[in-house]
């Protein structure tokens, strides 16, 4: 998706998921409440550090530099969507109408394809 369909896109729900180890685990989910705002769920009993300060911090952007925090809702969602990808963690739209087949096995793969949900690519040599 590009940055201008994407600007234009209201996300609903971007999951967080925990690929550090053998099988990918779902450690957080962001949902677009009715108020506007981005609610946080933590999944893992033993809590998600990066998405309570992504939650509670807001997100740094660059361009221009900014931050933008969960009451941003639909902006935050967006922005969770075109983060970085990160050594152990990977964030995926699972808004209606995506689907998030498969989320990858290691840390060192890429990102999924944000506009198809589809599977990860293991990376080039």
């Amino acid at each position: 998706m590009g940055v201008s369909a994407l600007a234009e896109y209201t996300p609903t729900l971007v999951v967080l998921y925990d690929v550090g180890s053998s099988e990918p685990r779902r450690v957080a989910e962001f949902r677009l409440t009715s108020g506007g705002a981005a609610a946080l769920t933590v999944l893992d009993p033993r809590g998600c550090l990066v998405a309570e300060r992504w939650h509670n911090r807001g997100l740094k952007v660059y361009d221009p530099p900014s931050r933008i925090r969960s009451d941003d809702g639909p902006r935050f969602l967006r922005e969770l969507i075109r983060s970085a990808g990160m050594s152990y963690y990977r964030v995926v739209d699972e808004s209606a109408g995506k689907s998030a087949t498969r989320v990858g096995r290691t840390p060192w793969q890429r990102r999924p394809d944000q506009s198809s949900g589809g599977p990860l690519a293991p990376p080039a040599p």
